[in-house]
């Protein structure tokens, strides 16, 4: 299905091994050493990146087998030569500034817009997903709108029983506490999203400006941006390099804190793992009550206090609140339309770096 796979050693300390796939140009980093076995040990190396992508077992295992032809001689196939040097470039410099997982730099690689593609898919990752789908129509894949980001691994996160199929969505809904009456919202992710996608489309949802750290925590577990300066806290698992559905199926909960001094807690709960359908677009914001609360209003408590000062204009603070918030506010407003725009307006410093 996938057709030949060219490699090339990159001499990084310690040295690694690329592997890019012909069809796809999805790229598989293995550590180089010991080179005796090298050749032994790639199809191995290309089954655990194909299952981390979610490719069904049964391809995996024909695709294994087919690997019994093995040649090392240069390639004149100059679309492979360039990506590879684009996946040395750019895998080094991640790969020095990070934790040294080639199987999780594997997968963020595949995320990369590379030449070959542009016309088409754009990156390695949606054109594996592209010839999955045109062999088996009846699972296509959802229409996933990429998350530009970092490199950022860390230790590996807990995995869930039975992961989902390939191609799924998950459906969470997102409920902000300790406010009353309740602001909750409803949102369609791919079921491979990463928490720092999970991040930017609640961020979008709410309303909220993405200014102010933030965290995820699932089984006793953190998941945020790592800081290296922080010595004083439990490091975080790096929220850049864990799918959701590597740590989350139906009924699962998950904590997320946005603002660590105002304190907004959220609640997110899975309410269902759909099937991707032809004409899906995720994330997706399709249902929610009630506005955001305004950024550094003091966090819950702070907030019941501001709405009850805008609802007497005989409060000595009424018109100082009225005018620190600089704009009408309606806090029974929500309006689902405001997500995309609010998801492109967080995106674009990515898109400036």
């Amino acid at each position: 299905m996938f057709g030949d796979w060219f490699a090339t050693a990159l001499f990084w300390k310690p040295q690694v091994a690329l592997l890019v796939n012909e069809r796809t140009l999805l790229p598989v980093y293995m550590p180089l050493a010991p080179a005796a076995t090298l050749l032994d040990r790639v199809p191995d190396a290309i089954a655990t990146v194909l299952r981390l992508q979610g490719v069904d077992g049964t391809i995996i295992a024909s695709e294994s087998a087919a690997m019994g032809d093995t040649r090392i001689a240069p390639t004149d196939n100059r679309s492979i030569v360039g990506v590879m040097n684009e996946f040395s470039f750019m895998g080094e410099r991640m790969f020095e500034a990070n934790t040294g997982d080639l199987q999780q730099l594997s997968l963020r690689m595949s995320q990369m817009i590379v030449g070959p593609l542009m016309k088409g898919t754009g990156s390695p990752d949606r054109e594996l997903a592209a010839v999955l789908a045109a062999s088996a129509p009846a699972q296509l894949p959802s229409d996933v709108i990429p998350f530009p980001g970092s490199y950022r691994p860390d230790s590996a996160p807990a995995t869930v029983s039975e992961p989902p199929p390939a191609g799924s969505i998950f459906q969470l809904k997102v409920t902000l506490q300790n406010v009353e009456p309740l602001v909750w919202r409803r949102v369609l992710v791919d079921a491979g999203s990463y928490l720092s996608d999970v991040h930017e489309v609640i961020q979008a949802a709410f309303g909220w400006w993405n200014s102010h750290l933030h965290d995820f925590e699932v089984d006793a577990k953190r998941y945020g941006v790592c800081d290296p300066n922080d010595d004083w806290s439990t490091p975080a698992i790096d929220e850049g390099f864990i799918r959701l559905d590597s740590i989350a199926t139906v009924g699962s909960s998950i904590d997320y804190m946005y603002d660590f001094g105002d304190g907004w807690s959220h609640k997110i709960i899975v309410e269902k793992i759909l099937p991707a359908t032809s004409g899906t677009s995720v994330p997706a914001c399709i249902g929610g009550r009630r506005a955001c609360p305004p950024e550094d209003c003091g966090g819950p408590w702070g907030y019941q206090e501001l709405l009850a000062i805008l609802a007497d204009p005989t409060h000595p603070e009424h018109r100082e609140r009225a005018e620190w918030l600089d704009r009408p506010f309606d806090p029974d407003a929500f309006d689902p339309a405001d997500f995309a725009r609010n998801l492109r307006m967080i995106r674009r410093p990515a898109f400036d770096d």
